[in-house]
């Protein structure tokens, strides 16, 4: 690779992690990936690119005009020789310049978007503003791109499932297409969010709020009472969503907690909550991995400071638009497998070493896994189960995922082991995802314009899948990057106070240790260990006393003390209390 051709991708891609290029680059060989990181060395010192050591992220060094936001706290520089600190609403600024995210969309992308609010559709639509039809999402959400509906039939139910036309209102290669090409995706941030289109598209135009006329991508599955599909169809159309409902609402109703007096919606409720459980059960049945772990959710006040850090248990709410996405979005793939191209979104088979590494972990902690060379899913979906009501279900679930390949759009198909899908798509987000956009472009064309050229080559859309399966890892890295900030920021001012945590990893250095209430990792240094000198025996994830022959494992419980956090740092210095006495190791 030439050194230009590594700027225009890096260029290209605002800022890239080095494993995701390589990953991307699809470099396999030890030699060509030490000459990309040779040539990366050389960019650095000619100063044509920036390199991040902390994140391993490789950013393009430009000039740019400084950008006038309202809002925008001025930040303040960071003097070596003056301490500064930085205050909670800079937190979101200094992320996303640090990862070169374009907060901000240019003047013509925003008239462009204005212009769209007269564009009238003369095409004929599937009209179904008299359907009980309705969303499910989160109270904060504003961009609300699917919708669904249901219809007990004699053989078992026809599933709606309806999407935001949004490739209606932004033809490939407008200003809004390429705006959005660019970042890929929508860029979420607990309290605020930098989306893949304006406001204007978003929140009003095509998000679909109750009582407007909406145009949308609908796909009807009729299902049997096993929830094997029959067959699917897929229509333009036009809904009038009939309610806004959010996951506590309708968990709420299904606790029996609320009462619903619209007869159909109740109705529609109930055999929607009967579907997604045959459905679920039928997708494990079928070699489906359904990892269990809590969600760290933090609540942020006026000033962006937290005032709250809890787990959250995932809703059958939840769960139920999950699996109907799922479905809606395994049959889409199906229908463009059948075609000249597509776009897939692949999970590959877990690498051997990654795997063993975590049959190892699991044995350590009690719990054999079959498997020759490697287990398989059914034999992952048994650990899982196994671990269901054990206090370290959670480690296990999020060591299990670590063992997995990334997941990322592809124009071959190579299965979704994950799912246990043969094909998968995405289709159901064309707001926020840029895949999803490709995906109903795609659909388009095949059903409904099949005389006029395939939107993408072969060629083309391969690039786009590299591209946006980079801005996608971005957006984990910036997401979970905010994450930590905010979650030191909760425990700054906690320093002496202790609490129980469990330890999730080990180094040569020391312990990692997650407080179990808040699920916030911090680090034990085995040097501030007094009682012994502690030696890490990495090959059985446990670390020995030299001297007690005291032993800490992955999985043990132990309190611990909080000593200092460093926002700016990102670290939390923990001191161990004590080990939970009467324990033994792998219960």
């Amino acid at each position: 690779m030439k050194r230009k051709d590594l700027i225009k991708i890096i260029k290209s891609l605002s800022a890239v992690n080095v494993d995701n290029l390589i990953e991307m680059l699809n470099l396999k060989k030890p030699s060509t990936i030490k000459k990309l990181k040779k040539l990366i060395a050389s960019l650095v010192k000619t100063k044509k690119i920036m390199f991040d050591e902390n994140n391993n992220l490789i950013l393009l060094k430009e000039k740019t005009e400084p950008q006038i936001e309202q809002n925008k706290p001025k930040i303040r520089n960071v003097n070596k020789n003056k301490k500064t600190t930085l205050k909670a609403t800079d937190d979101f600024y200094i992320i996303t310049d640090k990862y070169k995210i374009r907060r901000e969309f240019p003047e013509n992308v925003l008239k462009e978007a204005e212009a769209l609010k007269s564009k009238i559709d003369n095409s004929s639509r599937l009209d179904l503003r008299e359907e009980m039809i309705f969303t499910i999402d989160g109270v904060d959400a504003k961009d609300l791109d699917d919708a669904v509906s249901i219809e007990k039939t004699k053989n078992g139910w026809k599933l709606g499932v309806h999407i935001a036309d949004v490739s209606f209102y932004v033809p490939k290669n407008s200003k809004l297409d390429k705006e959005a090409k660019k970042r890929g995706n929508s860029y979420y941030f607990i309290n605020k969010v930098v989306p893949m289109f304006p406001f204007t598209l978003s929140n009003e135009l095509c998000s679909l709020n109750p009582n407007e006329d909406k145009l949308t991508m609908s796909i009807f599955v009729n299902l049997t009472k096993d929830g094997e599909i029959i067959d699917y169809k897929i229509f333009k159309s036009i809904i009038k969503s009939k309610y806004r409902l959010t996951y506590d609402y309708v968990q709420s109703y299904l606790d029996g907690e609320v009462e619903i007096t619209d007869k159909k919606l109740k109705e529609s409720l109930d055999e929607m909550n009967i579907l997604f459980r045959i459905l679920n059960k039928k997708r494990i049945e079928n070699g489906s991995i359904d990892f269990d772990f809590k969600e760290q959710k933090i609540e942020l006040d006026e000033n962006d400071e937290p005032v709250k850090v809890w787990l959250k248990e995932r809703k059958d709410s939840e769960r139920i638009i999950e699996e109907f996405m799922l479905l809606a979005n395994k049959c889409i793939a199906m229908f463009l497998s059948e075609k000249e191209i597509s776009l897939y979104r692949v999970h590959e088979n877990p690498e051997e070493q990654k795997l063993r590494s975590f049959m190892r972990m699991a044995l350590k902690l009690g719990h054999k896994i079959q498997g020759n060379p490697i287990p398989g899913p059914f034999e992952i979906q048994k650990i899982l189960k196994e671990v269901k009501d054990k206090p370290h279900k959670e480690l296990i679930n999020h060591i299990l995922l670590r063992s997995m390949q990334q997941a990322r759009y592809q124009t071959e198909n190579f299965g979704h082991y994950g799912l246990g899908f043969e094909f998968y798509t995405h289709f159901t987000s064309p707001i926020r995802r840029y895949a999803d956009l490709i995906v109903h472009r795609l659909v388009k064309h095949f059903l409904f314009e099949n005389n006029t050229t395939i939107p993408y080559s072969h060629d083309e859309l391969s690039k786009i899948a590299n591209h946006i399966s980079a801005t996608e890892r971005i957006a984990m890295e910036m997401e979970r990057e905010f994450y930590k900030i905010k979650s030191l920021r909760f425990l700054k001012g906690m320093e002496g106070k202790s609490f129980n945590a469990m330890i999730t990893g080990m180094i040569d250095l020391g312990i990692f240790a997650q407080i179990e209430k808040y699920g916030i990792e911090g680090m034990i240094r085995f040097a501030d260990i007094e009682d012994d000198y502690y030696i890490f025996d990495e090959a059985n994830y446990c670390a020995i006393g030299k001297r007690t022959r005291k032993k800490f494992t992955i999985g043990d419980k132990i309190k611990v003390e909080i000593v200092s956090v460093k926002i700016e740092k990102g670290f939390l210095n923990l001191k161990l209390v004590e080990k939970e006495k009467n324990r033994v190791t792998g219960t």
